[in-house]
């Protein structure tokens, strides 16, 4: 993998041009302020468009509606990143992420998945038709 970076979500690992990968730290409250943080360094960070892996795995988080709407509407967030693939293993983490993907449905591609391998086949399956279509 590339490189990785610290983030107030957690490690963010660019995994190549296309793909990149936020592995979600442990009791992680998310906020519109620290959206914009994140959102901010992602901006500055990421040349493109990419899919990111939020491995949301072993983890306790909260998330506000308002949070989730900051980052369904944010136009300069959802141009860079163009899917979203988020793994979970926990049913309070499923639930926050399902209702995040249907505030996400008409906006970006996103799905969730209880492993990282077959939400990496699904983003690298994004990208290669994104690129067929350009």
């Amino acid at each position: 993998m590339g490189e990785s970076f610290q983030t107030v979500f957690g490690e963010l690992i660019v995994i190549n041009k296309e793909l990149v990968k936020l592995k979600i730290k442990d009791n992680l409250a998310v906020k519109i302020k620290n959206g914009m943080q994140f959102r901010d360094f992602f901006i500055e960070l990421i040349d493109g468009e990419v899919g990111i892996l939020v491995d949301a795995r072993d983890v306790k988080a909260e998330v506000t509606v308002n949070s989730m709407r900051f980052f369904t509407t944010d136009a300069a967030f959802n141009r860079k990143c163009k899917f979203q693939a988020i793994v979970v293993n926990s049913i309070s983490i499923r639930l926050i992420a399902n209702f995040y993907v249907s505030y996400l449905k008409y906006k970006s591609n996103a799905k969730v998945f209880n492993n990282n391998d077959d939400a990496l086949l699904w983003l690298e399956d994004q990208v290669e038709t994104l690129k067929d279509l350009s």
